[in-house]
């Protein structure tokens, strides 16, 4: 699965940034997980997940931009400040969606 990442000049898009999910870090996946409450998220609830990324972007900005920075390598702040906040939730909601489904695919390969 690709992740893209555009960033906006004058409401166009200027830039694309793509990453895909396996070139993940570990690190990476885990800050985001750390400020996600994924026990209410139930499995394939995509209004439950989108709720809570976007708790997580309204106080943990600190721990998203980062996040972002390590997932599209070269991606500056300045860029970030032109990106929409739905395409920022889009990327979120796609490695939190892809990493509890690892997380339950590897918990049921052990039963």
């Amino acid at each position: 699965m690709d992740l893209k990442l555009n960033i906006y000049e004058k409401k166009k898009v200027a830039k694309t940034y793509t990453a895909e999910t396996y070139d993940l870090m570990f690190g990476t996946v885990e800050d985001l997980l750390d400020v996600i409450d994924i026990d209410n998220i139930q499995a394939g609830d995509r209004a439950e997940l989108l709720k809570a990324i976007a708790k997580v972007l309204a106080n943990s900005m600190n721990i998203v931009k980062p996040l972002l920075k390590d997932i599209f390598e070269g991606l500056t702040d300045e860029e970030l400040r032109n990106t929409k906040l739905k395409d920022i939730i889009d990327v979120l909601a796609e490695i939190v969606a892809y990493s509890i489904n690892q997380l339950m695919k590897g918990n049921n390969e052990k039963n």
